[in-house]
């Protein structure tokens, strides 16, 4: 999945983590299921994935939902056909306090069903 907006620098795009060295904001991606949806010669599958939003602040997370919903979007990417994309709403991850009084990044997860022909 291809995903460009002004608001996260391509470099802090990345897929399963988060580079620790790296300026925030930043967005995290997996696949967290895959189903065939159709049989036949070209079938409909669907991929469950899971957009994280990692901000100084939850309001700053909170504040890039629009640019994330934006790309996600139905069209040809990499040779796939996404048909249909769903969107399943989001989570604000608790706060976490990192090593001694260091607080972590906040984090929003997002969650998205695409629908998609290989």
């Amino acid at each position: 999945m291809l995903i460009v907006m002004v608001a996260v620098a391509d470099a802090n795009i990345t897929h399963g983590y988060r580079l620790q060295d790296t300026e925030l904001p930043a967005i995290t991606y997996e696949v967290t299921q895959e189903e065939v949806q159709s049989i036949g010669s070209s079938p409909l599958l669907m991929a469950s994935v899971t957009i994280r939003i990692i901000a100084v602040t939850t309001q700053g997370a909170l504040d890039l939902i629009p640019y994330v919903k934006a790309v996600c979007v139905t069209g040809t990417f990499s040779s796939l056909t996404f048909e249909s994309v769903q969107w399943n709403g989001y989570t604000v991850e608790p706060p976490a306090a990192g090593d001694g009084d260091e607080q972590m990044p906040a984090e929003v997860a997002c969650e998205i069903d695409i629908y998609y022909r290989g």
